[in-house]
């Protein structure tokens, strides 16, 4: 485009052969010019000095030259780029944008994955574990760390640092088994970059698992049945029939959370849904907990007493009349533990008790891998099936409580190893305890 100034034709300075800039907020110099007919402004970290502004206008000068020839690279101009950026102008240059992984900022490409990969994940509590350890943990320590600086020593440094920053353990190392976790998003954004790059290189996390602490699994306690009434005691009534729903089937708060009145059909409670962190979830944790549940006396007593609380087309809500919480559930929980003086059992334990009791009151094994809809009997026996001692103890007042329908369906009789020479022993020594 030309200018007149009287005789002559002067060339006005135009877009494509780039301007150093300057802004109000900043002391740096900033470079702006146009490439495929979009602005490129980028900041150039140097200070506006006589000094670096001839140093920044011998690079627009090469930037130029190379626009011109069809030799310039946007991505190797600009490494800070981001992801997207680099990929849409090596497009145009008529490259496939492959970057070596020297090139790739780590921060730069969670932005870019979080915003396409992360969205896919059905379950809210895996986006929320997932969220809150690449905010709080990783992208702190390796944010501005290039993929090629990410190596297996780095990543034994960092699960080295890893600390409680809150409560009573604050400052004091984290789990070996809380470090795993964090590790797993960690691992998930190392391998899509890999994939999305086609990068053969070594992963920084093989072998790691070797220099991590070996700690023994946690494992669930089972709640002996006097303590189980005495906690039934100190918990709050409303609670009580969902508390004891939960011993009574294995279900555990999310799928309490999900059940409806209408889920109520007949002689069966149909587990379908289930109420995570505020979201209905249609898919269970796998295929096998959407189930079936025979509803035997001692569970439509409990469900009767659900099904008349008004307000809620949901089975079970908190004391407010608002839809059941997990989360708060299990404050209710705990503050009844700690009131009955009972050894410590979570909320889930009630599911391991279930399992516990059922086999020691003689269910099949094979019924009770459907009723807790596991995949196979191979579950029951690992998790479930450890030895609990003294509990055999308990098994005549289990069993009551259960009642003779839970252990054999459509019977009346007592199973073998609760009757006598004489008969029935459940008919003939009545015991005293909470009415089922």
């Amino acid at each position: 485009m030309r200018m007149k100034k009287g005789m002559l034709a002067l060339e006005e300075p135009v877009k494509q052969i780039g301007a150093i800039k300057r802004r109000k907020e900043s002391k740096k110099l900033y470079v702006d010019f146009y490439y495929f007919g979009r602005r490129i402004t980028r900041s150039t970290e140097l200070n506006d000095t006589p000094a670096n502004e001839r140093k920044v206008r011998a690079f627009l000068d090469k930037v130029m030259q190379r626009i011109e020839d069809g030799t310039f690279k946007f991505a190797e101009a600009f490494p800070g780029a981001t992801e997207e950026e680099k990929e849409f102008f090596t497009q145009l240059e008529g490259r496939e944008y492959r970057p070596e992984p020297h090139q790739v900022l780590f921060g730069e490409y969670v932005k870019e994955w979080m915003a396409t990969i992360f969205p896919t994940f059905g379950s809210p509590t895996k986006r929320r574990d997932y969220r809150e350890a690449i905010e709080t943990r990783i992208l702190p320590a390796f944010r501005n760390m290039t993929f090629h600086q990410i190596t297996g020593m780095a990543v034994f440094r960092f699960t080295e640092s890893l600390v409680w920053k809150k409560g009573i353990h604050k400052g004091k190392p984290l789990s070996t088994a809380r470090k795993s976790n964090i590790l797993i998003p960690f691992r998930s954004i190392w391998n899509d970059a890999c994939d999305h790059y086609r990068w053969v290189i070594k992963s920084p996390f093989d072998n790691l698992r070797k220099r991590l602490p070996k700690t023994e699994k946690k494992e669930h306690t089972v709640i002996r049945f006097a303590d189980w009434l005495t906690f039934l005691d100190n918990l709050e009534e409303h609670y009580r029939p969902i508390a004891e729903l939960m011993i009574l089937t294995g279900m555990i708060p999310s799928e309490l959370g999900g059940l409806r009145k209408d889920d109520i059909e007949g002689d069966y409670l149909n587990v379908r849904n289930s109420y995570v962190l505020g979201v209905e979830k249609k898919s269970l944790k796998t295929a096998f907990r959407k189930r079936q549940i025979t509803i035997t006396e001692a569970i439509r007593k409990r469900l009767d007493h659900l099904t008349t609380r008004p307000g809620s087309p949901y089975l079970c809500t908190m004391a407010d009349g608002s839809r059941f919480n997990s989360s708060r559930f299990c404050k209710v929980w705990k503050k009844a533990v700690d009131q009955a003086g009972i050894p410590y059992v979570t909320s889930y334990s009630a599911r391991h008790s279930f399992a516990a009791w059922s086999l020691i009151i003689g269910v099949n094994p094979l019924r009770l891998v459907k009723l807790m809809g596991h995949a196979s009997k191979q579950m029951v026996y690992e998790v479930y099936g450890n030895y609990v001692e003294g509990l055999e103890e308990d098994a005549e007042n289990i069993f009551r409580y259960f009642g003779r329908d839970f252990v054999i369906p459509g019977k009346s009789k007592s199973p073998i190893p609760f009757r006598d020479s004489t008969g029935d022993s459940f008919a003939n020594n009545p015991l005293t305890f909470r009415d089922c």
